[in-house]
């Protein structure tokens, strides 16, 4: 049993990870070995915090199965699961993969707005992104992303197999959306969502800003107005003051802004000085 978990959690691990690879050196060829010094530091932050959320997951475990019990006390009617065994697997997936998606886009811009921002922010705050960027999350995102997957499609009643594929599928394509390429497919950037489209939403540039929110479908963009692709993006990433790589800073970040946001109306302004 033990061998089993073991070569499934490797394979968990090591697929999003040599999937990127090949990409890279697709479009780079053995540049895509030559890791600069702050990308090193990005991928063993990001491997840090990673490590981190792992072991703050039954932490998150008990506040995602709070807010269920919450959702389910409501009494909001669902459509049962049966419903859904008579639609061949691939059209059911789809359907998972696109309402989830649109479940991601508001979800995701939900944390773009104040308050929601100190828990983001922690994840915009490389600099140097790369394929491993993509683990670059704080546990309270984690479990954000999962209440709004409680409110907005529990009602759905989707099968859990469909929900395992789903998982797979969107760590794969996190991956590949943060790795450090312009991949560029054209105008079907407009409806898939590409690592050109997603450095655009971690671009330190206010034309940028709370742009680009979808995950796979940027078509969600398209529709409601946030969709920003201007060419190849080749400005600086991140945001000012970010905590670049420093795990301490990245795993309090929420907590420091949080904090600062409730000391910031007692400060005295200081007084201005008048030049002679």
């Amino acid at each position: 049993m033990l061998k089993f978990i073991f070569f499934y959690s490797a394979l968990f691990i090591c697929t999003p990870f040599l999937l990127s690879l090949a990409v890279s050196v697709w479009k780079k060829g053995m540049g895509a070995f030559q890791w600069t010094p702050g990308m090193v530091k990005s991928g063993a932050a990001n491997l840090s915090l990673s490590f981190l959320n792992i072991l703050l997951a039954p932490t998150v475990y008990l506040l995602n199965d709070g807010a269920r019990s919450a959702y389910e006390a409501l009494g909001i009617p669902h459509i049962p699961v049966e419903f859904w065994s008579g639609l061949p697997f691939f059209i059911i997936l789809v359907i998972s993969l696109i309402t989830q998606d649109f479940a991601d886009y508001w979800n995701h811009r939900l944390l773009h707005m104040p308050g929601f921002w100190a828990i983001h922010a922690v994840h915009h705050s490389d600099p140097d992104m790369n394929h491993t960027t993509a683990a670059r999350v704080h546990f309270l995102e984690s479990f954000v992303m999962t209440l709004s997957y409680t409110a907005l499609l529990s009602w759905l009643g989707l099968p859990p197999e469909a929900a395992a594929a789903l998982v797979l599928f969107r760590v794969l394509y996190n991956k590949f959306v943060h790795i450090d390429v312009d991949l560029h497919l054209g105008p079907l950037v407009k409806w898939i969502a590409t690592p050109r489209y997603h450095q655009w939403h971690h671009a330190n540039r206010a034309d940028a800003f709370n742009k680009n929110f979808a995950n796979v479908f940027s078509f969600w963009d398209v529709l409601f107005g946030t969709y920003y692709v201007p060419g190849p993006c080749n400005v600086p990433l991140g945001f000012d003051g970010t905590p670049n790589h420093n795990l301490s800073r990245l795993f309090f970040w929420p907590l420091l802004e949080w904090g600062n946001a409730m000391i910031r109306p007692f400060r005295k302004s200081r007084p201005q000085t008048v030049d002679a």
